[in-house]
């Protein structure tokens, strides 16, 4: 999305970017969905489609004219005064954003924004919408306090959540919502599965790293959406590799899963999972206590890897890897962040 805005205003074309800033009961998208418009219409991403979003175009086409910017909430009850025809039965708050095409300042901040989603680190992305036409945004990092935005550590322990969130303390009204995550999903093998779960868990916000001894399997042809490849030896692979305990593993290999479990199973990860039968991981949890493995070490190890949803094929092996990880992820981000 932020590239597609930084192409667009380069390019001098006007741009709205719609954010919902806060929702309230049933809504079709909730806080942090985005959509991006032009004199043209939509041009990426959706807050939740059908009559709410045709309205939302409606009113972004306007006010791209007039060239403003402006929050709205819209009330999705049915014969409500809006009258949207919709029975979520909830509010949406949403933030129409003006960015104006050509405008220097504002590409070198989405500049900024994109060499931040490069690095391994927790990223925030805050906007002071106190006065909705002279909005502010900043960065934040732990390593680095929001630029160009006066903010106390209460504000900033709000706004830095595992979600989008509108806070408003002291008369300003401020957004924040996460834009990068800590952590690479370091994925051994680089069969059927990873191939299934690599574009999935990319389109997710995570950065994978496939690894596998065979050339042909760690390739850019097979894994274009991932962060990186590595040919590596299963049996030495922090010879070519480092890992932290910001990063998920994912071990598929069939063949080498025992060999390469034995080499991080100690180490403190975000996730780790190994494919498998509830026999074939019974039995190498039997090998690895036999082998030192504490039992509370063991008790981390999520295996049969992926939630209990039945799946059999590669692709729905790959949905039920995600979506454990995705309930990892947000497990991990709550309590460090929350309030």
């Amino acid at each position: 999305m932020f590239k597609t805005l930084l192409d667009r205003m380069a390019a001098g074309m006007d741009t709205m970017l719609v954010t919902v800033i806060a929702d309230v009961g049933s809504s079709p998208r909730s806080a942090g969905a985005h959509m991006l418009a032009g004199r043209e219409g939509r041009v990426f991403g959706t807050i939740g489609g059908g009559t709410l979003e045709y309205r939302v175009l409606q009113l972004a086409g306007e006010l791209l004219e007039l060239q403003e910017s402006r929050v709205k909430t819209y009330r999705l009850y049915p014969n409500d005064e809006e009258d949207l025809g919709m029975i979520c039965g909830g509010d949406v708050e949403l933030y129409f954003q003006f960015m104006r095409g050509g405008d220097e300042r504002l590409m070198a901040f989405m500049g900024e924004i994109l060499a931040h989603l490069e690095r391994d680190e927790d990223t925030w992305l805050f906007t002071d919408l106190s006065n909705p036409e002279s909005w502010t945004m900043a960065l934040y990092t732990a390593a680095a306090p929001p630029r160009g935005m006066e903010l106390s550590g209460d504000n900033i322990k709000a706004l830095a959540r595992n979600r989008g969130v509108l806070v408003k303390t002291g008369g300003r009204c401020l957004y924040g919502e996460p834009i990068n995550f800590a952590g690479k999903v370091f994925i051994f093998g680089g069969g059927h599965v990873a191939q299934a779960l690599t574009p999935v868990l990319s389109a997710l916000a995570f950065r994978c790293v496939i690894f596998d001894n065979r050339k042909e399997f760690a390739s850019r042809e097979l894994f274009p959406t991932a962060y990186d490849v590595v040919a590596g030896d299963y049996e030495d692979i922090y010879k070519s590799i480092e890992t932290g305990p910001n990063d998920y593993i994912v071990i598929v290999t069939h063949a080498y899963d025992l060999v390469v479990l034995r080499q991080v199973i100690a180490r403190n990860h975000a996730y780790t999972g190994v494919i498998g039968s509830k026999g074939k991981i019974a039995a190498v949890k039997r090998l690895l206590s036999s082998g030192g493995i504490a039992g509370e070490i063991l008790d981390r190890l999520n295996a049969p890897i992926g939630l209990p949803i039945h799946s059999e094929t590669p692709e729905e092996i790959a949905i039920s890897i995600a979506g454990e990880m995705i309930q990892r992820r947000a497990e991990r981000r709550e309590p460090r962040y929350g309030i």
